[in-house]
C-alpha cells in the first residue's frame, strides 16, 4: 500500500512539474493560437476569436491526471467569481465527449468543455494541468499551473486589460451610434447629443466605449454647468424667459446628473414666482407666433395671395399683442390696400368658385338630374354675374328648359 502512495506521489509531482514546461516558441506577450475541439460541453463551440474582448483562461488537462481533478473545484470557483466580469474558463481536453461527458456531470464542470482537441500540441504543453490567459486582444499575458497563482493573475489582468461583456455586434452598434453623438457634440448640438446618449445602453459592459461615453458625459456636464451660471445672471436681469430656456437646455444636456436635477430645481422655483411665470408665459407666445411668421414667409411662393391673406388674418386672431401678430395684421392690410392683388384675388376666387359650381351641375345634369343642377348654376349667375362663367351657366339653364 506504501508502495503504490509513493508511486502515485511521483507521478503527481512529475505531471505537476510539467505542467509549468511549454514550448519555447509560446510565451508571454506573444499571440495565442486558435483552440478547437470536436466537441463541446456546457457551451456552443467556442474560438478565440469569438471570444476577442474577453479575457480567456485557457486549461488543458484530462480525466486520468490526478492533479487535474484537484484543480477542478478551484476552476469552478473562478468560473463563478469572475464569469460575470467578462473572464471565460475554458477547459480542453484531447479525450472524446463520450470519455468526458459523465466526468464532466459528476465534477460539477459548469464552465465549457472541449473534447477531442489537439490545441495542446499547438501551445506547446508537455504536461497537465497548464493553463494560459488570454487578454481582450488575443495575447498571452500569463501560463503556469491553475492552482499556482491563477485568481491573482486573473485580478491583475482584470485591471490591465478590463473585458468588454459586449458581443462584437453590440459593440459596433454601440460604436456607430457613439460617432454620430460625438459628432453632434462637435456642432455643440448638446440637447440632442445627450437625447441620443440616453438610448446607448450597457456602455458600462466594455471599457472602450464606457470611456468615450465618459468623455461625452464630461462635455456635457460642463457646458449644463455654464447654463446654470447663465440662467442666475438672466434671473436677477429679470429675464425671465430666457432664463427658462437656459435652464431648460441645462436640464436636456445634464438630465439624471446633479447638474440635470438643480436646473430642474431652479425651474421649478422661477415658475413659483407670479411675475417671472406671466414673463415666460409671454416669451413662448411670441416665439410661437414668430415662428409661425417665419413659416409663412417660407411658404409665400407656394401659396396663392387669398391663402396668404388667410393665414394672416389667423395669425393675426391667434395672437394679439405679438409682435408676430401685428407683423401679420400690417401684412394683410398691405395686401388689402392693393386693389390690383385684390382684384387678382377676387378673379382667382371666382374662377376656383365657378369651376367647381359648373362641373357639378354638368355631372348631375348628366345623370338626367337636372334638379340638383339647377342650384349650383343659380349660384354662379347671383356670385359673379358679369362674368363668363354667368353667361356658361345662363346657356346651361336655357338647354335645361328645352
Amino acid at each position: 500500500m506504501q508502495t503504490r502512495v509513493i508511486a502515485w506521489f511521483a507521478v503527481w509531482v512529475m505531471v505537476a512539474g510539467l505542467a509549468s514546461q511549454v514550448s519555447a516558441e509560446l510565451s508571454v506577450g506573444g499571440k495565442a493560437p486558435e483552440i478547437m475541439a470536436s466537441a463541446w460541453l456546457n457551451s456552443p463551440p467556442l474560438s478565440l476569436a469569438k471570444l476577442r474582448g474577453r479575457i480567456v483562461v485557457l486549461e488543458f488537462w484530462a480525466t486520468w491526471c490526478p492533479p487535474c481533478r484537484t484543480t477542478i473545484p478551484h476552476l469552478i470557483k473562478l468560473h463563478r467569481q469572475y464569469g460575470p466580469k467578462g473572464v471565460v474558463i475554458c477547459s480542453l481536453t484531447g479525450e472524446a465527449k463520450s470519455k468526458v461527458e459523465n466526468f464532466a456531470r459528476d465534477m460539477g464542470m459548469i464552465y465549457p468543455v472541449g473534447c477531442g482537441s489537439s490545441s495542446s500540441g499547438v501551445y506547446g504543453v508537455r504536461g497537465i494541468p497548464h493553463a494560459f490567459i488570454v487578454d481582450p486582444s488575443g495575447t498571452i499575458a500569463w501560463h503556469g499551473h491553475p492552482a499556482g497563482g491563477l485568481a491573482a493573475a486573473i485580478e491583475k489582468q482584470l485591471k490591465a486589460t478590463p473585458p468588454s461583456l459586449m458581443s462584437p455586434k453590440e459593440k459596433a452598434a454601440a460604436g456607430t451610434l457613439l460617432e454620430k453623438i460625438e459628432a453632434l457634440v462637435k456642432k455643440e448640438q448638446y440637447a440632442v447629443a445627450s437625447a441620443m446618449l440616453a438610448k446607448l445602453k450597457g456602455a458600462e459592459d466594455d471599457p472602450q466605449i464606457a470611456g468615450r461615453v465618459a468623455r461625452i458625459r464630461t462635455i456635457l456636464a460642463a457646458r449644463a454647468e455654464e447654463a446654470l451660471k447663465d440662467a442666475l445672471k438672466q434671473i436677477e436681469a429679470k429675464q425671465y424667459y430666457q432664463a427658462s430656456l437656459t435652464l431648460g437646455r441645462a436640464l436636456s444636456m445634464a438630465a439624471g446628473t446633479p447638474h440635470g436635477v438643480e436646473a430642474r430645481n431652479r425651474l421649478q422655483e422661477l415658475l413659483k414666482d407670479d411675475d417671472a411665470r406671466a414673463a415666460v408665459e409671454k416669451g413662448k407666445r411670441e416665439t410661437e407666433a414668430a415662428d409661425l411668421l417665419e413659416k409663412l414667409g417660407k411658404a409665400a411662393a407656394a401659396r396663392t395671395p387669398a391663402a396668404m391673406l388667410e393665414a394672416y388674418d389667423d395669425l393675426a386672431k391667434r395672437f394679439p399683442g405679438t409682435k408676430a401678430g401685428q407683423t401679420a395684421a400690417q401684412n394683410a392690410k398691405a395686401m388689402r390696400a392693393d386693389k390690383g392683388l385684390v382684384a387678382r384675388m377676387a378673379g382667382a376666387t371666382a374662377e376656383k368658385d365657378c369651376k367647381g359650381w359648373l362641373s357639378m351641375a354638368r355631372n348631375f345634369i348628366k345623370a338626367g338630374m337636372t334638379g340638383k343642377a339647377k342650384p349650383y348654376l343659380d349660384k354662379v349667375i347671383a356670385r359673379y354675374p358679369d362674368t363668363d362663367f354667368a353667361k356658361e351657366a345662363g346657356e346651361m339653364l336655357a338647354k335645361m328648359k328645352k
